[in-house]
């Protein structure tokens, strides 16, 4: 397979291509553009695969084939609201990746003639940034570690911290969160050597217990005394003085529809012909730097390790105010570059600050962001085929380190997946829920003052085969080899999911999930990188030892109940 980039000069499989047309997609004029070839010898074996997203829907998989032609867009306002910026196109043997690298609106058009498919993507940006990889042979794996590698190769984050996080959001929204709440969960999250507490939102706004997160964003220098009476510096004391790091949520781009920022400050509205557009426009320059006095503000006030840098609004077009500073067709593209810019001030200044993306959930996620950032949020609902899905798929497109997804976390509102207890739930199901919390970041939302001993226990278990086995290997640039195909919602796809986690320095791991809907159980087979190598494989969650000793592919019967999994070490034994 060949590609070719018209009037383009690569440099590596990254491009910034000016602007130079202007396109519609529905009602969203996209500004700058790129087009290239791809060429297959049998178009007819390739497959195009892409993902549609929304709430709770992330990484959902489609496939056509390549001799099909596909329109996909977001015309949202947010990178993955609507669909994924990302598509495969293979033949099983060979593979190209794309990645449109921006986080507004975009479109990907996919032509084929012949043996040739033109490929045109289109942005909302000034520039058009797209990423892309092609190999000939070795098919989705091998193009993956060369598309991760490329990326890992130009993000200037250090290595990652990858902390074990206790978040307040779920069980508690902001309705029940309170100062005796969040230190009882955090004395309990030390315990099970959990190493930050996140506060989600309820610390802002008026001194009232029935205020709402949501209409009042922008709010950010009214603090709430009634749930927080000491104040966040205090709480944040507090909190490493039981020995674990203070974290805060902020959605400092957001403007409620009872915040007083509107009143005092309207000239920060972001506006599309007149109609307030429920978001603080960064393409102006005074808001830009109330923003970021805002977010240093807070983090130095409570002394934060880790900030969740939320957004749940659709720009949709975009600000066009004249008044701002920017030209009216490009007030997403300046409120986006203002918003890394934000983003890279704050890691310039706080370097040992974890950064997290959430939109949502992951409705805001793609490579730009992930360069801007130290992990990104997958999806707000966590159930665990859900769970599973989302991070076999965009583990393909993003490094490990970059990804956290907790898993079944306890809500207080009503999901009807969403069925985890902190008391009525078995320990069989938080077992199930943490070892896919393993994959990337480890988190967890759930009240834990109500877990029982046990419970306790199993957490402790799981944090310290986090930090024992799967952190140092996600720090050492691990890829992620996908064992099976991809699980869905409804008892789709898969049932069976496995994945090798294998990085340079260390063995390889292998974890297998089974999801309940089959009573198909397939053999897992796994050769791990060095396959002249001699191996003990051991069961991390028993103790069991598997294998004393083996060599070459390992084939595993799949004897797993319903909903429970198999974590699985290598270790390298002299022969």
């Amino acid at each position: 397979m060949h590609h070719r980039y018209p009037n383009a000069d690569p440099i590596g499989d990254e491009f910034k291509v000016p602007g130079s047309r202007s396109l519609h997609w529905n009602w969203i004029v996209m500004i700058s553009s790129k087009n290239y070839t791809v060429n297959f010898d049998d178009q007819s074996l390739a497959r195009i695969h892409y993902w549609s997203s929304d709430w709770g829907t992330e990484w959902t998989p489609h496939q056509i084939s390549a001799q099909l032609p596909l329109d996909i867009a977001v015309t949202a306002g947010r990178s993955s609201k609507g669909h994924h910026p990302f598509i495969i196109i293979e033949d099983g043997n060979a593979a190209h990746f794309l990645a449109v690298a921006w986080s507004g609106n975009w479109q990907i058009t996919c032509s084929p003639s012949l043996n040739i498919i033109n490929i045109i993507v289109a942005t909302d940006a000034e520039e058009t940034h797209i990423v892309t990889k092609t190999v000939s042979s070795g098919g989705i794996d091998a193009a993956m570690r060369e598309f991760i590698s490329d990326f890992r190769s130009t993000d200037t984050h250090t290595l990652p911290k990858l902390l074990t996080e206790w978040n307040s959001w779920w069980p508690y929204e902001d309705v029940d969160i309170n100062e005796a709440t969040l230190l009882a969960n955090a004395a309990c999250a030390k315990k099970v050597g959990i190493e930050v507490a996140v506060l989600d939102a309820g610390w802002f706004g008026p001194a009232t217990k029935d205020s709402h997160w949501h209409n009042l964003r922008g709010d950010w220098d009214q603090r709430n005394v009634e749930r927080f009476p000491s104040g966040l510096k205090a709480i944040g004391n507090e909190v490493r003085k039981l020995g674990i790091d203070f974290g805060i949520w902020l959605e400092i781009e957001a403007l409620g529809e009872k915040a007083e920022l509107a009143a005092t400050h309207p000239q920060f509205i972001a506006e599309n012909d007149g109609k307030n557009l429920q978001y603080v426009c960064l393409g102006n320059p005074d808001a830009f730097t109330w923003a970021l006095n805002i977010s240093k503000s807070l983090i130095q006030e409570c002394g934060a390790s880790w900030i969740k840098m939320d957004f749940n609004v659709d720009p949709g077009l975009g600000c066009n105010r004249t008044d701002h500073g920017h030209a009216s067709a490009l007030g997403l593209n300046d409120h986006l570059k203002n918003l890394y810019s934000l983003l890279d001030t704050l890691k310039t200044d706080y370097p040992d600050l974890t950064i997290e993306n959430c939109s949502s959930g992951g409705l805001r996620w793609d490579l730009a962001m992930a360069s801007h950032v130290d992990i990104g949020f997958a999806s707000d609902p966590d159930w665990p085929e859900h769970s599973l899905a989302c991070f076999w798929a965009s583990s393909l497109f993003f490094p490990a380190e970059k990804l956290l997804g907790w898993c079944d976390s306890q809500w207080r509102g009503n999901h009807p997946q969403q069925d985890f207890k902190a008391i009525e739930s078995s320990d069989a199901d938080l077992e199930f829920a943490l070892a896919i919390t393993l994959l990337g970041g480890f988190g967890i939302s759930a009240k834990l003052p109500e877990f029982s001993e046990s419970k306790m226990q199993l957490v402790g278990q799981f944090v310290a085969i986090y930090k024992e086995y799967f952190r140092p290997r996600f720090q050492d640039a691990a890829f992620i080899r996908h064992l099976t195909a991809q699980p869905e919602r409804d008892h789709k796809g898969a049932r069976t999911v496995a994945f090798a986690i294998e990085s340079a320095s260390y063995p390889p791991l292998l974890t297998i999930y089974q999801l309940d809907g089959s009573l198909s159980r397939p053999t897992i087979n796994y050769l791990p990188p060095k396959s002249e190598a001699i191996y003990q494989v051991k069961n991390l969650v028993s103790g069991e030892i598997l294998f004393p000793r083996h060599q070459g592919t390992l084939t595993l019967e799949n004897n797993l109940k319903d909903n429970a999994a198999m974590i699985l070490s290598f270790i390298e034994i002299s022969g």
